[in-house]
């Protein structure tokens, strides 16, 4: 098969794992990477990178590009994605689709009207063993599902990075409502969505509550009711307060019932973790499968998924969230998506 011509736009820290993992791709040439830090690009240098740019727009122009990822902050995903559909390229977008939904309309149509490939990186989908439970609820091995419930927990941005050395702050757009669209239910809540909706189909959002504990401009945690419209009723929670990681999916059945840690923050597994890594081994890490799939779909030119389309209705379901929030919660109404 024919070596597919990658370029990246953002090297945060999400945009340097991308970047690592496309280098480790057989059949990838990293042809350029855009970023506007020069630490950032030094980094790309080192790694062997030789056309880096300050401008995505002059990536986007070079005639050897097939495809790009774009891991940037939420405002700028609308102009990066449409600029890059604009010029014959596949996107693979980092998760949230946009800001809201009105953005996220705008991509689907730039993405359709010029016939580019499009996934989304809602890397759970790709995790070996949330893919086994999908198969054993599509065996019926749980009998007639009746609650979910899906839990991811965290620092949120306030969590230490490998790319932060020092009291480095955190990037102030993540605490802006107009920049960033959404606080913890858009940034974490999208992946358990995501995932349920993967398994379970369409939903509806019955309530949401969300919570300010820091007192900033968008919600810290959120609880929200859905509804699967064939399927169970599922809470969702997510939260940015907390030091200690935890994303988790409690299944309960007619006939079984299951409970899957899928964050372990166990010293002895993140120290494994590392060492595979390190010894070149990928084949359980999420980031590098979702990568090599999205690759092999554009040599075989077959779409991929999660696609627009699906990033498009998680993103109609958080804002309908939102709306519930707005119309029921006194706290609320800080965050507009």
């Amino acid at each position: 098969m024919k070596k597919i011509n990658l370029g990246i736009i953002g090297l945060g820290f999400q945009g340097k794992i991308h970047l690592r993992n496309s280098l480790r791709l057989k059949n990838v040439n990293v042809v350029g990477v855009a970023d506007v830090s020069d630490k950032a690009l030094n980094y790309a240098k080192k790694v062997g990178i030789k056309n880096i740019y300050k401008n995505y727009e002059d990536l986007l122009r070079n005639d050897l590009l097939d495809t790009v990822i774009v891991s940037l902050p939420n405002f700028l995903h609308l102009d990066s994605v449409v600029k890059a559909a604009e010029s014959g390229k596949h996107v693979f977008l980092e998760k949230p689709l946009a800001r809201n939904v009105e953005e996220g309309e705008k991509i689907v149509k730039a993405i359709r009207k010029n016939n580019v490939r499009a996934m989304i990186g809602f890397d759970l989908r790709f995790n070996p063993v949330l893919r086994k439970v999908r198969e054993e609820l599509n065996s019926g091995l749980f009998g007639e599902v009746q609650i979910v419930e899906a839990t991811n927990v965290s620092g949120g941005p306030f969590s230490p990075r490998s790319d932060r050395v020092g009291p480095v702050p955190v990037p102030s757009w993540w605490f802006d409502k107009d920049l960033v669209g959404g606080g913890a239910l858009l940034d974490l809540g999208s992946h358990m969505i995501d995932l349920l909706s993967w398994y379970f189909g369409e939903a509806d959002c019955l309530n949401c509550h969300l919570g300010f504990m820091f007192n900033i401009d968008v919600e810290d945690a959120a609880t929200c009711l859905l509804k699967f419209k064939n399927g169970p009723v599922a809470t969702v929670k997510v939260g940015w307060f907390s030091k200690d990681f935890m994303q988790s999916v409690q299944i309960c059945g007619t006939a079984r019932n299951k409970y899957v840690q899928i964050s372990n923050s166990n010293a002895l597994v993140k120290v494994w973790k590392d060492v595979k890594r390190k010894l070149g081994l990928h084949n359980s890490d999420p980031y590098y499968l979702e990568l090599e799939y999205f690759v092999r779909c554009l040599q075989k030119d077959e779409k991929p998924y999660p696609s627009e389309e699906d990033a498009l209705s998680c993103l109609k379901l958080i804002s309908s969230a939102y709306e519930k929030a707005r119309r029921e919660n006194c706290e609320y109404g800080t965050v507009e998506v």
